[in-house]
């Protein structure tokens, strides 16, 4: 055997053995916000009514912890023309942001504002590109923790610079 293919052999498997041992390391798990931490406790599928204006409609939301355990994806109305998604997650200062990808066609991005008891209350972050004074959009939303297996959400909707309406779905866990 010549020495290149010698040489060759011993790298590739110094190269396979380093890449086993590394994929052997325990991942550390993402230890977020005390608000993070809270909304992990969401992770499932949950049923709720919700009236947007146009009378009661049946809502399934998921959530879904992802990207090493750093970000909540919650999914409503997954597969229909008006899914929704919403995205949590620590800022570079472990405070907790969402945004919201709304089937109004824009995201707002929330920050935080309080946590009070077993609630959440988000506001528009002020580096959010929603045109307050005109956009139709979601402005605010409180998310409370009635139980181990149901929950409260609020969002407030503005439109020309005032809040519209309420929104208000009260969700039991389905799984």
């Amino acid at each position: 055997m010549s020495r290149f293919k010698l040489i060759l052999i011993v790298v590739s498997n110094l190269l396979i053995v380093s890449s086993f041992q590394a994929a052997a390391q325990e991942h550390k798990p993402y230890v977020g916000s005390p608000e993070f931490e809270q909304m992990k406790q969401l992770i499932g599928s949950w049923d709720g009514m919700i009236d947007m204006g146009e009378g009661p409609k049946k809502v399934t939301t998921t959530y879904k912890l992802t990207s090493g355990g750093s970000t909540i994806v919650e999914t409503a109305f997954a597969g229909a023309p008006n899914e929704m998604m919403t995205v949590f997650h620590d800022d570079s200062q472990k405070h907790i942001t969402m945004t919201h990808y709304c089937m109004l066609g824009n995201q707002p991005k929330m920050t935080l504002e309080k946590a009070e008891g077993n609630s959440l209350f988000f506001d528009l972050s002020k580096d959010s590109d929603i045109d307050v004074s005109h956009d139709h959009h979601m402005h605010g939303a409180k998310i409370t923790f009635d139980s181990k297996d149901q929950m409260t959400q609020q969002w407030s909707k503005f439109e020309t610079g005032k809040e519209q309406q309420m929104v208000k779905v009260i969700y039991n866990r389905i799984r």
